[in-house]
């Protein structure tokens, strides 16, 4: 579709998409009630938004680019807002003389519309990270590259010339079976999909620093050392948990109410806190220093539950074969299907490296952030001598709350990949966290 004349037929298809998932009486999906609520622009309304974001996104401020985070929420019903005495009116001009103020850190631009239907920006918001935004919300990424959210999770995205409709499932399903591959024997699957959410936070965080950078997630054995150049000058070990972060996992024993949500605490590998926002937060900053590291030029090298090994590394080649090896292109676009192609076709020196340490040692995940953004995960598929290379996961990252780490926990289940013999108990765990989030999180 092009960018130049947005498409009605995308905005038609968003509105119904959003209308028709908040609408829906099915049922299934356990967190309908919690991210259902949101506030939906008119269609015309909805069509303004995306425009002007995406407009706003090739424009700079003082020669950077700008990036911003809209939201169409009432500012009675925000917490930790700043309102403006005046409304200002909703254009590119005004996104752009904003979005350097409100980057960091990360603030919400308000839209709401006035009593003649007209969109006005009332000012700004900084909710606290736990904070759930089911409300229509356009984050701005990058030049030409805008994500629309609603209910907590990514729905749709315009990249360069093109407007596309997100599956996270694709991404789900294609590193989750090498995270599991790591797992110890008789952990609950949980302890996957927190692996698999803390590499989304991660790869989040790398973007915010704007320099690029590699992490290699490697098995927990010294293999990895072979991919890399000797001496490492910034090696040690270390996993940036606080010290009172540090306790042991309590039994796994079932119980109801606060008990399970304590369990669910412990088996995601959580700090065990009486503040279980607190607990959550100390994982995400956990998250946010691991990041910081991969600003310096090298690689950063860490297990899967993100024991650091060291960083600004380079890595070396093992196996030649690596650069002969087919890549498997995967996107996380809805409709969009597999595609094959080769290892010169990887742009720059950094993505061809994280991809020849994913071939050469076949238990990792490579990520490459490249500066301008751009996201892919790399890993092995050792049966089919291939790379998989999942690219564009820039848009399907965690983004600041909740929401997409309880989406991902609502489609891990769905996918099947939480219900084993030993996770008999998803329901009441299940019933649990939505309990908390009811009590604890939901807007007033």
């Amino acid at each position: 579709m092009s960018a130049f004349q947005l498409s009605q037929v995308f905005i038609d298809d968003l509105w119904q998409k959003i209308v028709g998932y908040k609408e829906s009486p099915d049922e299934a999906t356990p967190f309908h009630d919690i991210f259902r609520s949101g506030n939906i622009p008119s269609r015309p309304q909805m069509s303004l938004i995306v425009d002007v974001a995406y407009w706003t996104s090739f424009a700079t401020e003082e020669g950077k680019p700008v990036t911003a985070s809209l939201l169409f929420r009432e500012v009675e019903h925000s917490t930790d807002s700043f309102p403006f005495d005046a409304p200002l009116h909703f254009s590119a001009a005004t996104l752009v003389k904003l979005g350097p103020a409100l980057e960091n850190p990360k603030s919400d631009i308000g839209i709401w519309s006035d009593d003649a239907g007209h969109l006005r920006i009332w000012g700004f918001t900084s909710p606290p990270p736990e904070l759930i935004r089911p409300d229509f919300w356009v984050q701005i990424l990058g030049p030409g590259r805008i994500i629309i959210l609603y209910g907590g999770r990514s729905i749709a995205a315009v990249t360069g010339n093109r407007a596309e409709f997100l599956d996270q499932s694709k991404a789900m399903c294609s590193l989750i079976p090498k995270i599991a591959g790591q797992a110890q024997s008789g952990e609950t699957r949980l302890f996957n999909l927190l692996r698999y959410n803390a590499l989304l936070k991660i790869a989040q965080q790398m973007r915010v620093h704007g320099r690029g950078g590699t992490v290699l997630v490697a098995a927990e054995n010294k293999n990895w050392m072979s991919s890399i150049e000797a001496p490492i000058k910034y090696t040690g070990g270390a996993n940036f948990l606080d010290a009172d972060a540090l306790s042991s996992r309590a039994s796994t024993a079932a119980g109801s109410g606060a008990e399970n949500i304590d369990n669910i605490v412990n088996e995601l590998s959580l700090p065990q806190q009486k503040d279980l926002m607190k607990s959550w937060g100390q994982v995400q900053q956990q998250c946010n220093r691991i990041a910081r590291l991969t600003a310096v030029d090298g690689a950063l090298v860490m297990t899967y539950d993100r024991f650091v090994y060291c960083f600004g590394a380079k890595i070396v080649p093992v196996n030649i074969k690596g650069t002969l090896a087919q890549l498997r292109l995967v996107n996380p676009f809805t409709g969009s299907g597999e595609s094959s192609g080769q290892f010169s076709d990887l742009s720059g020196t950094r993505h061809q490296s994280a991809a020849q340490f994913a071939y050469d040692q076949p238990g990792s995940i490579a990520i490459a952030v490249s500066q301008d953004g751009n996201v892919t995960f790399f890993s092995r598929d050792s049966q089919k001598d291939t790379i998989l290379a999942l690219q564009h996961a820039e848009l399907i990252l965690l983004h600041e709350g909740l929401g997409g780490s309880l989406w991902n926990l609502s489609l891990f289940t769905e996918l099947g990949l939480f219900s084993t013999e030993q996770d008999s108990r998803k329901g009441s765990y299940l019933t649990a966290v939505l309990s908390w989030m009811k009590s604890t999180l939901q807007r007033d």
